[in-house]
């Protein structure tokens, strides 16, 4: 009989010849679904602080429906699966050289997290943040210490939902609760994330038309198409809604204001990125409820470099950043690892780029 999921992660490093500890992998339980949600943690392995307080950082994939196992094996987990399939190899540019790394397939019904039906999958963010919180209780009950270290929600692409919605919902609980049962959450990032997408759906057409992918009647037909599902997403009913894939075209930017008002929030995206591009962040960004928008829109986007190496753009006012990866696309720790690596590593620790120098230039 195969191993089960929990098992797996110890198994394939074991059998690779890879040392697997200090690893944890298996279930965090979600009681009111009657169900659990798989995970897998690697400790730091070269933290500069003490144990007690090395942050942990939790990674969630998109899609919806997209496993953590692809973060963990393709993008910033400390190993890379090889093309053959068969193999691992060492990963340079791991998150958890600093830091504590958490993947959770979330949500329910996502990789080894199985439903126990479909109508146990959530249908809107509130359940899911839900569901992570309640599986977060679970992952600091496992180790004494766990809880006090300080905590980091991060995720990509469709993710740009499922950590607004978890982070603020931490924040809107923790005072409702003892303190032994807190979250200690310190910040919040997003990777090319679908957070606000009425006003994301609407840039597609500028993008791909000055990125040279069509002529200006193509443009011009795309906006068509961009305003009608506009047009159609703000006069939905709730039943049309969930008719109408239910989640997708629900704005999170609530979430994200929430957050600023109490963390700090990173926000980052590929250059490339076609799909969740720079340009559609900056739409949404500039719809923003917070008392520090406008410090933000007039602050300097200003060149970082790491050495003599263009590594992208960051603007940054008060708790809010915004990095643009040079030489990355959707996928930005798979696409440019060393450049996202040292990007969180100095944004968790506020070091380098987020120090209180910057180490920056201002763009020309």
């Amino acid at each position: 009989m195969a191993p089960p999921p929990a098992a797996l992660l110890l198994v394939v490093l074991l059998l690779v010849g890879f040392e697997a500890l200090p690893t944890k992998s298996g279930y965090l339980p979600i009681p009111t679904a009657n169900a659990s949600l798989f995970f897998a943690y690697y400790e730091a392995t070269h933290p500069l602080t003490p144990p007690a307080s090395t942050p942990i950082i939790l990674w969630l994939q998109g899609g919806p429906g997209c496993s953590g196992l692809t973060g963990n094996f393709f993008e910033l987990g400390p190993y890379f699966v090889n093309h053959d399939a068969l193999s691992l190899s060492p990963n340079p540019f791991a998150w958890n050289r600093r830091f504590g790394l958490l993947f959770i397939d979330n949500p329910l019904g996502t990789g080894f997290s199985a439903a126990p039906s479909p109508a146990a999958i959530p249908t809107n963010q509130f359940v899911v943040a839900a569901h992570l919180f309640t599986a977060l209780q679970s992952f600091f009950a496992l180790q004494p210490g766990f809880r006090s270290r300080p905590f980091f929600l991060t995720g990509e692409s469709y993710a740009g939902k499922y950590v607004p919605a978890a982070g603020s919902y931490i924040l809107a609980v923790n005072p409702t609760l003892p303190k032994r049962l807190r979250v200690n959450l310190h910040g919040v990032a997003i990777d090319n994330g679908l957070t606000h997408p009425v006003a994301q759906v609407a840039t597609h057409a500028d993008t791909a038309y000055f990125m040279g992918l069509i002529n200006a009647k193509q443009r011009r037909e795309l906006e068509a198409l961009q305003a009608r599902a506009v047009e159609l997403t703000n006069a939905a009913s709730d039943t049309v809604g969930a008719a109408m894939h239910g989640d997708v075209m629900k704005s999170v930017k609530p979430g994200v204001e929430a957050l600023l008002r109490g963390t700090r929030v990173l926000l980052y995206q590929g250059i490339r990125d076609l799909r969740d591009s720079v340009v559609s962040t900056e739409a949404w960004m500039r719809e923003l409820k917070w008392d520090g928008l406008t410090a933000f829109l007039v602050a300097d986007r200003a060149v970082w470099r790491i050495g003599e190496e263009l590594a992208g753009y960051v603007q940054r006012s008060g708790p809010l950043s915004h990095v643009v990866v040079y030489g990355a696309g959707h996928l930005v720790p798979a696409d440019n690892g060393r450049v996202a690596q040292e990007m969180i590593e100095d944004w968790v620790l506020q070091a380098g780029l987020f120090g209180r120098h910057g180490g920056m230039k201002r763009a020309a």
